[in-house]
């Protein structure tokens, strides 16, 4: 069986719901990080067999395959062809895998796994429906937040346990962005605000300044007292 190499891996940064990429369609997105891909490796992008691209809301700007769109958006040959996949939050995972696979059984030389997701254009669970009277009968189905809630209280986390672990994932994710470890991996991304050119070149979840007393003041989200 051929082996699967990895040649590169970027992203574009990480953007808030409502914040500095928002102003950018999720295809468009995606172009640019593929376009920066082509540019890291120097690769002919007529060569490429396949783009595979995860996306979980697959509507509106980010409906009619949107893995094809953006190959399309990124100026590449009409060759080349694109496909999505669902596997909601493993959906880029799942792209990623699907690559490899076409690789390792000899079928495609070289692909690309990839997704793309923007909240803020095309929100979370638009595409859903009523769920099947079957399923329901078989489950009691419930957000994930209030799934989060149940896991906590089955395994005994405190509220100031889950608190301490997002403190310290800020700090050490401001802290790497301050030694500069993620710009290797990331695509600046172009962005057209108030008819002004932006670069993008960080993610902007990271919050400044967060306490565990700062953290512990917030309302819960999904359960009163949870």
């Amino acid at each position: 069986m051929p082996e699967a190499y990895i040649l590169e891996a970027v992203r574009t940064p990480i953007g808030k719901r409502g914040g500095a990429l928002a102003t950018i369609r999720p295809d468009d997105l995606a172009a640019q990080c593929l376009n920066g891909l082509i540019e890291r490796t120097g690769i002919d992008p007529a060569e490429v067999d396949d783009v595979v691209m995860g996306c979980v809301t697959q509507l509106g700007e980010q409906g009619l395959n949107i893995g094809r769109m953006s190959v399309l958006a990124a100026g590449w040959p009409i060759s080349v062809p694109g496909t999505t996949v669902n596997r909601m939050c493993a959906s880029s995972l799942q792209a990623i895998n699907f690559a490899a696979q076409a690789v390792m059984a000899g079928s495609m030389d070289l692909t690309i796994g990839a997704g793309t997701e923007s909240m803020s254009r095309v929100s979370m669970g638009s595409d859903g429906g009523p769920i099947s009277a079957a399923i329901e009968d078989r489950f009691d189905v419930v957000p994930q937040g209030i799934s989060a809630e149940l896991i906590s209280e089955r395994y005994g986390l405190s509220r100031n346990d889950l608190d301490s672990l997002a403190v310290e994932s800020h700090r050490r994710a401001l802290m790497a962005q301050d030694e500069h470890r993620f710009d290797r991996e990331i695509v600046p991304v172009t962005v057209d605000q108030d008819g002004q050119t932006v670069l993008i070149t960080a993610d902007e979840g990271p919050r400044k300044g967060s306490t565990l007393d700062k953290v512990a003041k917030l309302k819960p989200a999904f359960k009163t007292e949870g």
